[in-house]
């Protein structure tokens, strides 16, 4: 019988947020390649225990396992927050830090608020040759580098899926140039650690296709493309996405705006072991 390979899928939460992290990793196990299995690193921001224990229903009896990181949250103490933004999406910046000692080439990190239609094994094997990460445009974003400093024509990506090379990251001295931006660049901010992370990572990205994280307001077809070629993969991203990413304010579990994949993402909440917890807080209302 041969061995399964390993792949580290990295993400981030605080207590609100559990349930939803539990939707990414059961939504990502139902669709995984049978030869691969899990390691899910969540960078831990004061998750309960009982949303720990409810986290590990979900990688039991499957093929993965769950281990817990913490981040210094002084070095993050004044940063911009929002109503969907917390202090929790910035601590992704340390991730190489945090698993140094585990001798990764290469992870994937996955924000909390997504629903996986593909397996990620596919996307993992993608080579992004010298570049510090893959990642997807943003199409609402696309052009304004400018208004971080930066004069160059590469495009703006969104930070909520990126495949990390961990040597090329510390090689660039990513994390500390990043950090020191937030500091330093701060009346710059108005999207947060994406921000920051754009001015730092310029011209050091690979664009994935976007259908490995199909944001909201490309899926609403809200921009348009910048090139031919971004036309069409914005349309095959639409006819058939692997990641389904619900950015903005508005999500599947607070909000009544149409999204033609919230009810595949409610029923996914559903089957998770969090359901019967949200249950209870609606019958007591």
């Amino acid at each position: 019988m041969s061995r399964k390979r390993k792949i580290p899928i990295v993400s981030a939460a605080d207590e609100n947020y559990a349930p939803y992290l539990s939707v990414m990793m059961m939504s990502l196990l139902e669709n995984l390649a049978n030869d691969v299995e899990v390691t899910f690193y969540i960078i831990d921001d004061h998750i309960s225990a009982d949303s720990k224990e409810k986290l590990n229903q979900v990688v039991s009896n499957q093929p993965a396992t769950i281990s817990y990181l913490e981040v210094d949250s002084d070095l993050y103490a004044d940063v911009l927050e929002s109503d969907h933004i917390t202090q929790t999406a910035y601590y992704r910046i340390s991730l190489p830090d945090l698993l140094a000692d585990k001798h990764y080439e290469k992870v994937l990190y996955i924000d909390c608020d997504v629903l996986v239609q593909a397996d990620i094994s596919e996307l993992y094997d993608t080579d992004i040759g010298d570049n510090v990460i893959g990642a997807v445009i943003d199409p609402g974003q696309a052009l304004v580098l400018g208004r971080l400093g930066v004069e160059t024509e590469d495009y703006y990506f969104n930070s909520g899926l990126m495949l990390m090379d961990l040597d090329n990251w510390r090689k660039a001295n990513i994390t500390e140039k990043t950090l020191t931006f937030l500091q330093e660049e701060d009346e710059k901010i108005i999207y947060h650690d994406q921000d920051a992370l754009n001015a730092i990572v310029y011209e050091k990205w690979f664009p994935l296709h976007p259908k490995w994280n199909l944001q909201t307001s490309l899926l609403f077809e809200r921009h348009q493309p910048p090139t031919e070629q971004y036309a069409k993969w914005y349309k095959e991203a639409i006819q058939k996405p692997s990641i389904i990413h619900f950015t903005g304010h508005d999500k599947p579990w607070n909000s009544e705006e149409y999204h033609p994949y919230t009810e595949l993402y409610l029923e996914e909440l559903a089957k998770s072991p969090f359901h019967l917890k949200e249950t209870e807080k609606e019958s007591t209302k």
